[in-house]
């Protein structure tokens, strides 16, 4: 067994929470997707350089186009096929650090 005390206290403090954020992050992701494509988003949010009218212009926060915020569904999209790619491999090493991926 491991005994370190450093070992142990990076293990807990920064390995795992960092396996429960990428959990959370694939988990968030595969919920997201679901919803867009359920959705279908695209319809309504086309990929185009037409900025989203949601207050940003006034209140500090960066504008964004349907561009932007479809590429961030490729991302998504990617990071979730990268997570499950031969049979889910690095989502099962995430996991199975992970303490609360949910």
């Amino acid at each position: 067994m491991i005994t370190d005390p450093q070992a142990i206290k990076f293990s807990n403090e920064r390995i795992r929470p960092a396996a429960d954020s990428l959990g959370k992050l694939y988990y968030a992701a595969k919920s997201i997707l679901n919803d867009w494509y359920a959705q279908q988003v695209s319809t309504v949010l086309p990929n185009t350089d037409v900025t989203l009218d949601d207050g940003s212009q006034t209140d500090g926060r960066n504008t964004v186009s349907g561009a932007d915020l479809t590429n961030v569904i490729n991302r998504l999209s990617e990071f979730v096929a990268d997570c499950e790619a031969d049979s889910n491999a690095k989502l099962n090493t995430i996991l199975k650090v992970a303490v609360n991926p949910q």
